[in-house]
């Protein structure tokens, strides 16, 4: 049984920060790897404490954990080897991972890399292809926003990331593009904590942009023969439902929850809809030990 706490580990010669909470199965939820710290995370989904013992990972150049020595260093093979370290360092045969967004990909990827040591995924408003049709549902669904008077100044920030020169312009540019990840704009507002604690490490943020443009899973995606809940806000813009029906499509032994009224984070605009259908497929997937599963 793992102790509830903040703690740090060794992997692949870096530091790398982890906070523990909760009771039950083990869940390793890493940061999406673009530079975010894992306070968003820890500081609003408290209620799977209910169904798994959490484990929040910063990963690597992210929050608390060590920065890499090269932008080179933040790949695909990289970020798994570090979860399966962790893994390890937990004393875990097998562990779940929880990916959201980029993280999600993440975890697809740690899957296919360490099958043995991965016993489910829960894939949230995920992706598993940064291609044509990805970018073009994207802008689809932006362009949806048109009429809403915060569109231009976030269109504009959308359409200039590289203009940015440090992490506080970084968080500015995420501030500004926010409106698109949500239905319900007052959620920053409720939930202030989650959304101003985080810090975003721009050095992380370009290492994995250069190898995140270049992602495609869906060839491989039939190889990953493990129970897999995939949940998706019905209004994502970024990540949309037809994104998560790819990798519904391709991942055999799996289930696909649509959570209606709610956008990138749907465990903040639509918490009760969320957590119960969540769990109503955890338990469909037998991803929840039974003393746990009430």
């Amino acid at each position: 049984m793992l102790q509830s706490g903040e703690y740090t580990f060794t992997a692949n010669g870096l530091k790398l920060w982890y906070k523990v909470s909760g009771n039950g199965p083990v869940c390793v939820m890493p940061t999406p790897g673009w530079g975010s710290s894992s306070d968003i995370y820890f500081l609003s989904l408290q209620k799977l404490d209910e169904f798994f013992t959490m484990v929040y990972l910063d990963t690597r150049g992210s929050g608390r954990s060590e920065r890499p020595p090269t932008p080179q260093d933040y790949t695909y093979e990289q970020f798994a080897s570090d979860l399966d370290a962790l893994r390890q360092h937990l004393g875990q045969e097998q562990i779940l991972v929880l990916g959201h967004s980029q993280g999600g990909v993440h975890a697809m990827q740690y899957a296919l890399r360490y099958p043995e040591g991965c016993r489910g995924l829960i894939l949230a408003d995920s992706f598993p292809a940064f291609d044509a049709h990805f970018s073009e549902d994207m802008q689809k669904n932006a362009m949806k926003h048109q009429q809403e008077p915060w569109f231009e100044t976030a269109f504009e920030a959308l359409n200039n990331e590289e203009e940015i020169q440090n992490e506080a312009e970084y968080k500015e540019y995420i501030e500004a593009i926010l409106p698109f990840y949500l239905v319900d704009q007052e959620v920053p507002k409720r939930y202030a904590d989650a959304f101003e604690t985080g810090t975003f490490s721009l050095e992380a943020m370009k290492g994995q942009e250069a190898v995140q443009l270049t992602v495609n899973l869906l060839p491989e995606l039939h190889k990953i023969d493990i129970p897999t809940l995939i949940v998706v806000g019905s209004d994502d813009f970024i990540c949309s439902p037809l994104q998560s029906e790819r990798i519904h499509f391709g991942i055999k032994n799996s289930k696909l929850i649509v959570i209606q009224n709610s956008g990138h984070f749907p465990w903040m605009e639509q918490p009760e809809q969320f957590y119960a259908r969540v769990k109503a497929g955890l338990d469909v997937l037998n991803l929840i030990q039974p003393e746990i599963s009430d």
